[in-house]
């Protein structure tokens, strides 16, 4: 949910890509801290390093919001749909967060993990509970789907300087 509150707010109220994807990046991280200290601190529903799990916390909301921003970006609102959609409809159920991947039916475990959702609930699992093994699978997978929103949304402001737009916001490109 974190992750689509920062592509609103970000779009509507900051300009130029570089900004936005500095602003997710900012965002994540203040993100990460704040919920891991509720999750550990107060709620105790955490083991483990404090900061390994903050940044299990902050990559997953950076590659949330990164994805669904570049894909804002590059599609409008359309982009935005699509990938609220993805994560929200389809990682978070097919995330085994709640339960284990194994358990979910058929492959749908296996394509969970790699969503978001899906890598962040098991980075935080193997921060939190396991000393951090198994860590290289779910980071590969936050980082190219970070990677992915990163290069999108630069794609998006390219091309709306090369078109010669002076408003950049993907809304009002797409009504103009």
């Amino acid at each position: 949910m974190g992750g689509l509150l920062a592509s609103v707010v970000l779009t509507r109220l900051v300009r130029g890509s570089t900004r936005r994807v500095t602003g997710v990046c900012g965002f994540a991280v203040a993100g990460g801290l704040s919920v891991t200290a509720i999750l550990q601190f107060w709620l105790g529903a955490l083991n483990g390093s404090y900061w390994a799990n903050s940044g299990a916390v902050a990559l997953t909301i950076a590659a949330t919001s990164l994805s669904i921003l570049g894909l804002m970006s590059v599609l409008g609102y359309v982009g935005f749909g699509l990938g609220a959609a993805t994560m929200m409809l389809i990682g978070n159920p097919l995330s085994g967060t709640a339960t284990a991947p194994e358990m979910l039916p058929g492959r749908s475990g296996a394509l969970g993990q790699l969503l978001p959702p899906g890598a962040g609930g098991q980075l935080l699992r193997s921060t939190a509970f396991f000393d951090g093994h198994g860590v290289t699978r779910p980071v590969v997978v936050l980082a190219a789907w970070l990677t992915l929103g990163s290069v999108l949304c630069l794609a998006g402001g390219l091309r709306a300087r090369a078109a010669g737009a002076t408003v950049e916001d993907p809304a009002d490109r797409a009504t103009a």
